[in-house]
C-alpha cells in the first residue's frame, strides 16, 4: 500500500490481493459475469478445461460487489472487516454462502495466489523502482515517486491556496486497457496499464482530484 499527503489531505493506493485473485478465478474458470464492463486480466489468463457454473458466476458478481464496497477502509469500517474478504484455502470465510464459487476458488487457488503475487511484485516495482533489467520487471529503474503529491501541489498553485482536507483512495487492478472508473467522489478503480501511462493517468485523475480541492 502507498499513501501520501499533508495532514490536510491523503491519497492512498493499493492493489488488493483478494481482488486480483478473484479476477484470476473469473478468467481461468470462464465465469459469466454481469459486469461486462470489467476487462479480462492482463497478462491474459489461460482458460481451464472445465468452465464454472452459472451459479458460480452469479456468486462471483455478488462477491465482487461486496468486495468493492469494502476495498478501502471507510471511517466506519475496521481492518478486521476487510480481512474477512481474504480467501484462505479450506477456510474461505467470505464464501461460506457461495458454495459453487467456493469450489471454483479451491480448485484454482494456488495458481491464483501465485499470479497475484507476481502482479503485486510488479506493482511494488512500479511504485518504488527496481535495478533489475529483465523484461518481467516492468517498473523501470526509478519508480513513480510522489506523483500524486506533485499533482496536488500544482493544483494548489493554480488555485492560489492550499487544498481543503480530503481523502482519495485508488484501487488498482491488473486488467487490460487504460481505464478509470469513479466509484464515488473519494474512490476510483483503475487499471494497472493506465497507472503505467503517466500522461494518460495524470489526465484522467486530475479532474477527480480537482473536484475534492
Amino acid at each position: 500500500m502507498e499513501a501520501q499527503g499533508r495532514a490536510s489531505w491523503r491519497i492512498g493506493m493499493d492493489q488488493p490481493e483478494n481482488l486480483v485473485i478473484g479476477l484470476f478465478v473469473r478468467d481461468v474458470a470462464g465465469l459469466k459475469s454481469r459486469h461486462t464492463w470489467l476487462p479480462h486480466c492482463s497478462p491474459v489468463i489461460a482458460r481451464a478445461k472445465s468452465d464454472g457454473s452459472t451459479a458460480a458466476g452469479h456468486q462471483w458478481d455478488h462477491w465482487w460487489d461486496r468486495s468493492m464496497s469494502t476495498s478501502w477502509n471507510r471511517p466506519d469500517q475496521s481492518q478486521d472487516s476487510l480481512a474477512g474478504k481474504r480467501w484462505i484455502p479450506l477456510d474461505v470465510e467470505s464464501l461460506q454462502s457461495a458454495p459453487a464459487l467456493q469450489e471454483v476458488v479451491a480448485r484454482h487457488f494456488d495458481a491464483a495466489r501465485q499470479w497475484a503475487a507476481d502482479r503485486k511484485q510488479e506493482h511494488i516495482e512500479l511504485m518504488i523502482g527496481t535495478s533489475d533489467p529483465r523484461p518481467f520487471h516492468r517498473g523501470g529503474h526509478g519508480g513513480r515517486g510522489l506523483e500524486e503529491t506533485r499533482l496536488v501541489a500544482g493544483l494548489e498553485r493554480d488555485l492560489g491556496r492550499r487544498a481543503q482536507p480530503f481523502q482519495l483512495w485508488i484501487t488498482v487492478i491488473p486488467v487490460a486497457g487504460r481505464e478509470l472508473w469513479q466509484l464515488d467522489p473519494h474512490h476510483v478503480l483503475l487499471t494497472d496499464e493506465l497507472l503505467r501511462d503517466s500522461a494518460q493517468y495524470r489526465r484522467r485523475i486530475t479532474p477527480v482530484v480537482q473536484a475534492l480541492l
